[in-house]
């Protein structure tokens, strides 16, 4: 071969890259965004290789999607254990078994423990009313949010009766007057006066107040009184009653005057000296005119 030959032939030998390049690169995969989450799901399922196969078919392992699960599934596991147990009742319980469950599920030591609060100007519970309401409350086991809640009810309803039993007294009052003020004009304040000491004159006390509380806005019924009381002025002991009242309007006062000066037994009284009622006529009689003069 001759030296030309042997040049042509190493330099064809060195400019085949081709040849070269196809033996010794190797081929490279094709990444997307799909087979990345393919790879990231198998990752994440790897951990399950180091826990057990009579642990992995359990649902709180096989439902975790990582270590990280697991470990606040320990966690809370820990925070439940350290809670104070509660049983749960049961139909053969004893006293006993039931006081250890109303304690531990927030039942006050005693009675003293519950706060029985509320505020209303229609309702007032006494400290002994209470007291019978957190004896109930304590022995049934009631802690103090549920016995407040039980103890708002009660008095709620009991405000809404009291509000309701006063507006229906006051609009009775409130008709009373206005009819006896037409009947009676200026003598209405004695008038009422008259009724009242009727009423205390004709029943025992304790009758009185009764019909008082139940009848005291019965118009029908203070008239009667009034005329009742009319009739008793002849008495000593029933004036004396009427006496003691205190007179707070001069009309009523001046009103009062005319009668007394109609009157021939009080006058009597007013102007005999050795009359043994002069010197209540003489105390009324000033009185009342210092009154209506006021």
């Amino acid at each position: 071969m001759s030296e030309e030959q042997t040049m042509e032939s190493a330099v064809a030998t060195q400019s085949s890259p081709t040849d070269t390049v196809a033996e010794t690169t190797t081929e490279q995969p094709q990444t997307n965004l799909l087979n990345e989450g393919a790879t990231i799901a198998s990752a994440e399922k790897d951990w399950l290789n180091d826990i057990s196969e009579e642990f992995r078919s359990t649902p709180s392992i096989s439902n975790a999607k990582n270590i990280n699960d697991i470990a606040k599934q320990v966690v809370n596991l820990e925070k439940v254990l350290g809670k104070p147990k509660v049983s749960l009742p049961q139909d053969n319980w004893q006293d006993s078994d039931w006081n250890e469950f109303y304690n531990k599920t927030g039942r006050p030591e005693t009675i003293d423990g519950y706060d029985l609060s509320y505020n209303s100007e229609h309702i007032k519970f006494e400290d002994s009313d209470k007291n019978k309401l957190a004896e109930s409350f304590h022995k049934a086991g009631l802690s103090q949010q549920q016995a407040s809640a039980v103890f708002t009810s009660i008095a709620e309803r009991e405000a809404n009766l009291s509000q309701s039993v006063e507006e229906k007294f006051i609009a009775n009052e409130t008709n009373a007057r206005e009819v006896l003020q037409k009947e009676w004009g200026d003598d209405f304040e004695t008038n009422l006066k008259l009724s009242n000491a009727a009423l205390n004159k004709l029943l025992p006390n304790d009758v009185a107040e009764q019909v008082q509380e139940r009848y005291g806005n019965d118009p029908n019924l203070i008239q009667l009184l009034a005329n009742a009381g009319k009739s008793l002025m002849d008495d000593t002991e029933f004036k004396g009653t009427l006496q003691s009242s205190s007179w707070t309007s001069p009309v009523a006062a001046k009103s009062e005057l005319d009668q007394l000066r109609s009157d021939p037994v009080f006058t009597s009284q007013l102007t005999n000296k050795t009359d043994p009622g002069h010197k209540f006529a003489l105390e009324k009689w000033t009185e009342l005119h210092r009154v209506a003069a006021s």
